[in-house]
């Protein structure tokens, strides 16, 4: 077998050629048209799926023994769409379109067991695919932007505050796949890097606040799992740099410096009554999430159950009018909304999709090969970004987000596991 080293690495047969493009483009694809993210992980789920079908002896991927990593990641992601269809029976009503999500979800895992069992010289075409997504997205708020209003940046199909939150985390995974298959060439290593400063670009232009606070956090995350083996001096230097950058950014941009003084005038506000601020409305809504777990704490409302209650807190004095009318949208918190709806049995289904390949990833981290210890620094950041994200936004309540993390997530799962169906004969450059 080839090394990534070699010429020949990223060379793939006629019928490879799709799947090879999936991987290269589908996080520039999610961001530059619409329905793409949708309309290409269904695609790639229904063909996985067709694939896991076939007859064994017509197919390759059969030649590899199913593994308890195949079977808990399966179960963690159709824990949502189960979660959801329990509540909908105990309530005597399913809402269709609450199965959407969840299903998107579950759809990851044929894709994941399909891309395990391919060859690394196909997965090892998702090494540029984060760089290009973070240029597409400040190539997008450059050159067709939408104002979603007070100035706030946009695609002309995803808001500001969705659009702001991937194009960090693409920012973050493209410099975090430096040398990620092999080591990368000057200009691959120059796109990589400038591909984080796009992707913050991006996100300081949709001025959505909310993702900034993965930051630091994924700057944890790496410190942990590169400094094994570091000297001490490295240690101590590079945190440092990262708080540096950090009060650089605080300093130096109005936006930064703004939106962070804005949670500090809005808390003031909320204490002295005034609720209608935009931390004001999340916490209100909070509050009325926690109030729904704690009367229908196991199985929730059921589907669309806080959306069709804001009408009852606003009339019974517990929200604001404003507050009301913007809780018939979201939640505002990923975890809040499964669990006013499916109470603790959707909690747990969603956290599920968190944690479990959380582990998975954490795991990895010591791989014997190199690709596969990246790719787990890559998940791992990617899935704690997420979850972030998910503290002040609800990521899966539009097709697009739900679906961009449940691809990216199959793929970066299958990249730091291939190696396990396939013995220690793999032959693959170790960084």
């Amino acid at each position: 077998m080839s090394t990534p080293t070699t010429k020949s690495f990223l060379r793939v047969s006629p019928r490879s050629l799709l799947p090879a493009l999936f991987l290269l483009t589908y996080p520039a694809v999610t961001l530059l048209i619409h329905g793409g993210a949708s309309a290409v992980s269904i695609g790639a789920a229904m063909i996985s799926l067709a694939l896991l079908a076939m007859p064994r002896t017509r197919h390759a991927i059969f030649a590899f023994p199913w593994d308890r990593t195949d079977t808990v990641l399966c179960i963690a992601m159709t824990s949502p769409i189960l979660a959801v269809a329990l509540a909908g029976a105990w309530h005597g009503h399913i809402v269709p379109a609450t199965l959407d999500s969840p299903a998107r979800l579950f759809g990851a895992a044929p894709l994941f067991l399909v891309l395990r069992r391919s060859a690394p010289r196909l997965l090892a075409w998702a090494d540029l695919s984060f760089a290009f997504g973070a240029w597409a997205s400040v190539g997008i708020l450059l050159v067709v932007p939408r104002d979603w209003g007070l100035g706030r940046l946009g695609s002309s199909f995803l808001n500001p505050i969705h659009f702001g939150d991937i194009a960090l985390a693409l920012g973050a995974l493209s410099v975090l796949s430096l040398n990620w298959w092999r080591k990368d060439r000057f200009v691959v290593r120059g796109f990589k890097i400038l591909g984080l400063g796009a992707g913050i670009a991006a996100s300081l232009m949709t001025g959505s606040r909310g993702g900034w606070v993965a930051v630091p956090v994924l700057a944890a995350v790496y410190l942990y799992a590169r400094s094994r083996g570091k000297s001490r001096r490295w240690k101590v230097l590079l945190p440092l740099a990262v708080v540096a950058v950090m009060i650089g950014a605080y300093v130096a941009s109005p936006t930064v410096r703004d939106r962070a003084d804005d949670v500090s005038l809005d808390l003031t506000q909320y204490a002295h009554g005034q609720k209608d601020t935009p931390l004001g409305i999340r916490l209100q809504l909070y509050e009325a999430a926690a109030r729904i777990v704690e009367n229908h704490p196991f199985l929730g409302l059921g589907g669309a159950g806080f959306r069709n209650s804001m009408d009852a807190f606003a009339q019974a004095g517990l929200l604001t009018p404003a507050a009301a009318q913007l809780g018939k949208g979201e939640t505002h918190n990923q975890l809040l909304a499964y669990m006013t709806d499916y109470g603790v049995v959707g909690g747990l289904a969603l956290m599920a999709i968190y944690i479990v390949p959380g582990v998975i990833f954490w795991k990895r981290l010591s791989a014997p090969l190199g690709a596969a210890r990246r790719a787990a620094l890559l998940g791992l950041s990617f899935v704690v970004a997420f979850w972030i994200f998910g503290l002040t936004v609800e990521t899966f309540d539009l097709k697009l987000t739900v679906a961009f993390y449940a691809t990216v997530l199959a793929v970066l799962l299958a990249t730091a596991t291939f190696a396990d169906t396939r013995g220690r004969g793999t032959r693959v450059t170790q960084q």
